[in-house]
C-alpha cells in the first residue's frame, strides 16, 4: 500500500503540470483577444513649473510594451511607474496594467499629447490623443477643484499622538511672527476676596504646521487660588487671512487677601514642526511637485506660547451690615428646604435638607444656621454638591440636618443663610420657612423595679405558730431564684450550638469535595487507570491510524510503566517511530497487523518489568 501511494503522487503532479502548461499557453491568447487601451490626463490645465500626470491603462493584459518618453516640444513627458491588477471571477481571469507618465511644462501654451503606442502579445494598440493647457505663472490660477483644508488635530497635553498629515498647499510666510500666540480673558479685573471668577485662556497655532503640546498651562501667583483646568476644547479660527488651530482652557480664579495682584503670563510649552533647509540635490521642481508642494525636511522648534500678564485689584469684604449667619459665601444663591420623613416614629430622627443653589464659591461656603430650634436636638450637617458645569461654578449644595424631638413638635426649625453679592456689593440673608412634621420623643427607659414584697398582715397567722422573719442580708428574696453568671463557652447550649456548626461545616466541605471530584472524573489514580484501559482498548481494536497508534503507545508507556531507564528508552524509540510515520508517508493509514502486534508486545514487556 505504501508503494502504491508513492506511485499516485507523481502521476498527479505530472497531470497538474500539464494542465498548467496548457492554461499558460491559452491564457495570453485569450487575454489578447479582449485587450483595450485608454489614457487619462489628471489635470487639463496647469501652470509653468507645475506637474500633471498621464495614465495609460491597458485592460485585459498583465504587461505591455510602452515608450519611456513621449516627444512633445515644450513638455517633458517621462514614464515614472506602473501597477498591475489581476482578478478571477467564476474561473474567468481579467487583468489590467496602468503606466504613469509625469508631465512637466517648460513654457506656456496649448499642447497636444499624441496617442501612445502599446504592444501586447505581438499586437499594436494606440490611445487617443489628449490636450493640455499651460498658463504662465504670472496669470491668475483657476484650480480645477477648490482646495479644502483637512482638519488639523492638536494632541492634548500628556497624550502621545501621531503627527497629522498636512494637505498640499502653498507655503506662506508667518505674518508678523504670529506662528503661535495666546490670549487671556478675565471678565473682571476688580473682585472681592473669596469671589470666584471664570477665566478663559486661548492658545493659537498656525494650522499649516503640526504641533505637539508639552505639559500643562503654567498660570498662577502668590495669593491667588486657581482651580484645576478643565480639558481643553479644540477649534479653528481665521485671523488676518491665516487659519489657526485653537486650544481653549477654562478655570476659576479667586483671591484670598485684599490688594493688588500681578499674575504673570500664562505659558504653554509646545513643539512645532517647521520646514527645514533642503539638502543639495532635492531642490528640483519635479521632486517638490511629487511631495505635494511642501518640503519633506522638517525641524522641530520648541515654542513657549504666552498670554499677556494679568493685573487684578482685590477688594475686602465690607464689615458694615455683615450678618451673624454669614459664613464666607460669595456669589448669588437661592435657598430651598424639604423634610424626608415628616412623620417619624416616636424617638426617631427627622432629616431636614436645606439646598443652596446658584453660582459662586461653593467650596468656601459654610452651612446654613437653624433658627427656632427649641425642643429639638440637632447635629452638624453633612453636605453634598452637584455641579451643573465642568468648572463647578454653578450648581446646588445640599445640607442634611439630623433632628431629634425632645418634646412633641409640629414643625421643623427654620434655616437661615447669608452671603455677599458682588454685583450689588451688599449682604443678603435667605430664610426657609418651618416645615410641618409630626414628631414626638421616645418613651423614657427607666430601670425596672423589683417586685414588691407584701407586708405581713397583723391578723395573719404565721406558719407553725411563728412570726415570719425578714430576709437577712445576702439571702435570696422570697419567690425569686438567683443563678451565678458563667462564661458562654461553659454553658451547655453554647457548646451544643458550636458542635452543630462544626458538623454542618464539615458536611458542606465533604459535599463540595465530592462534587469537585466527580466533575474532574474521580481521583487522579482512578482517572489514570481509566485512561490506561482506554488506550489499551484502542490499540487492541486496530482502528487507529499509524500516527495515532504510536501516539497512544507513547502515552500508555508513560502512564502504565514506572519511571525507569528502560521506560525512557522505549518511549524514545516509540516517539522516533511515530515521527517517521507521522511526517513521512503512511501516517494516515491503519497500522499493519504485524507491526501492531509487535507494538503491543513491546508494551506488555515494559509493563511486566515495571510490575
Amino acid at each position: 500500500m505504501r508503494q502504491a501511494s508513492f506511485g499516485i503522487r507523481p502521476a498527479i503532479a505530472l497531470l497538474l503540470l500539464f494542465v498548467m502548461g496548457a492554461v499558460g499557453k491559452l491564457l495570453p491568447d485569450a487575454m489578447a483577444a479582449d485587450v483595450s487601451v485608454t489614457s487619462e490626463l489628471s489635470r487639463p490645465d496647469v501652470a509653468v513649473g507645475e506637474m500633471a500626470e498621464l495614465q495609460v491603462r491597458v485592460h485585459g493584459a498583465q504587461g505591455a510594451e510602452v515608450p519611456q518618453e513621449l516627444p512633445v516640444e515644450g513638455l517633458q513627458i517621462r514614464l515614472t511607474g506602473q501597477s498591475t491588477q489581476v482578478q478571477m471571477v467564476n474561473f474567468k481571469v481579467s487583468s489590467s496594467v496602468v503606466y504613469s507618465y509625469s508631465i512637466l511644462p517648460m513654457r506656456a501654451g496649448s499642447f497636444t499629447i499624441p496617442s501612445v503606442p502599446v504592444a501586447v502579445g505581438g499586437k499594436q494598440f494606440r490611445t487617443a490623443s489628449t490636450r493640455l493647457s499651460v498658463r504662465d505663472n504670472t496669470a491668475p490660477a483657476v484650480p480645477a477643484t477648490p482646495y479644502i483644508p483637512a482638519p488639523q488635530v492638536i494632541p492634548r497635553p500628556g497624550v502621545a499622538q501621531r503627527q497629522p498629515v498636512i494637505p498640499p498647499r502653498p507655503q506662506q510666510p508667518v505674518a508678523g511672527g504670529r506662528l503661535a500666540f495666546g490670549q487671556i480673558n478675565c471678565p473682571k479685573r476688580s473682585l472681592y476676596a473669596g469671589e470666584m471668577v471664570p477665566v478663559e485662556i486661548r492658545y493659537y497655532f498656525d494650522a499649516r504646521y503640526p504641533v505637539q503640546v508639552r505639559g500643562k498651562v503654567d498660570f498662577g501667583a502668590e495669593g491667588v487660588l486657581i482651580e484645576r483646568f478643565a480639558d481643553p476644547v479644540e477649534g479653528r479660527e481665521e485671523i488676518d487671512g491665516i487659519e489657526y488651530n485653537v486650544l481653549t482652557y477654562r478655570t476659576l480664579l479667586s483671591a484670598v487677601k485684599p490688594g493688588g495682584v500681578d499674575i504673570p503670563a500664562a505659558k504653554l510649552d509646545s513643539q512645532i514642526q517647521m520646514p527645514g533647509a533642503v539638502p543639495p540635490g532635492f531642490d528640483d521642481p519635479i521632486f517638490r511637485q511629487l511631495m505635494g508642494g511642501q518640503s519633506p525636511f522638517m525641524q522641530a522648534k520648541d515654542v513657549a506660547v504666552k498670554t499677556a500678564p494679568l493685573h487684578l485689584e482685590i477688594l475686602p469684604l465690607p464689615k458694615e451690615g455683615r450678618p451673624a449667619s454669614f459664613a464666607g459665601a460669595v456669589g448669588q444663591f437661592d435657598i430651598e428646604a424639604a423634610v424626608q420623613n415628616p412623620r417619624p416614629a416616636p424617638g426617631d430622627p427627622v432629616t431636614l435638607t436645606v439646598k443652596i443653589g446658584g453660582k459662586g464659591n461653593f467650596k468656601g461656603m459654610g452651612a446654613p444656621v437653624l433658627t427656632g430650634s427649641e425642643g429639638w436636638r440637632s447635629y452638624p450637617p453633612t453636605d453634598k454638591f452637584d455641579a451643573s458645569d465642568v468648572l463647578s461654578y454653578t450648581g446646588v449644595k445640599a445640607f442634611d440636618f439630623t433632628l431629634i424631638a425632645q418634646e412633641p413638635r409640629q414643625s421643623t426649625p427654620a434655616a437661615e443663610f447669608s452671603y455677599f453679592d458682588p454685583v450689588t456689593a451688599k449682604y443678603v440673608t435667605l430664610t426657609s420657612k418651618p416645615l410641618s412634621v409630626d414628631a414626638s420623643p421616645g418613651s423614657p427607659t427607666n430601670q425596672a423595679a423589683l417586685p414588691a414584697v407584701p407586708a405581713p398582715s397583723a391578723t395573719a397567722t404565721p406558719a407553725a405558730g411563728k412570726a415570719s422573719a425578714a430576709p437577712k442580708e445576702g439571702e435570696p428574696l422570697p419567690g425569686m431564684t438567683l443563678h451565678s453568671w458563667s462564661t458562654p463557652s461553659r454553658r451547655l447550649e453554647f457548646q451544643a450550638a458550636t458542635l452543630a456548626m462544626i458538623i454542618a461545616a464539615a458536611a458542606l466541605a465533604a459535599l463540595l469535595y465530592l462534587r469537585d471530584l466527580n466533575a474532574r472524573g474521580g481521583s487522579a489514580s482512578s482517572r489514570r487507570r481509566r485512561r490506561i484501559t482506554e488506550l489499551w482498548s484502542s490499540l487492541n481494536a486496530g482502528t487507529l491510524d499509524a500516527a495515532s497508534s504510536y501516539d497512544a503507545a507513547v502515552e500508555y508507556a508513560g502512564l502504565a510503566a514506572a519511571p525507569s531507564a528502560t521506560r525512557d528508552e522505549v518511549i524514545a524509540r516509540l516517539t522516533e517511530r511515530r515521527d517517521v510515520v507521522k511526517y513521512g508517508s503512511g501516517g494516515s493509514m491503519v497500522l499493519p497487523p504485524a507491526e501492531r502486534e509487535q507494538l503491543l508486545q513491546t508494551l506488555r514487556e515494559l509493563t511486566d518489568k515495571s510490575s
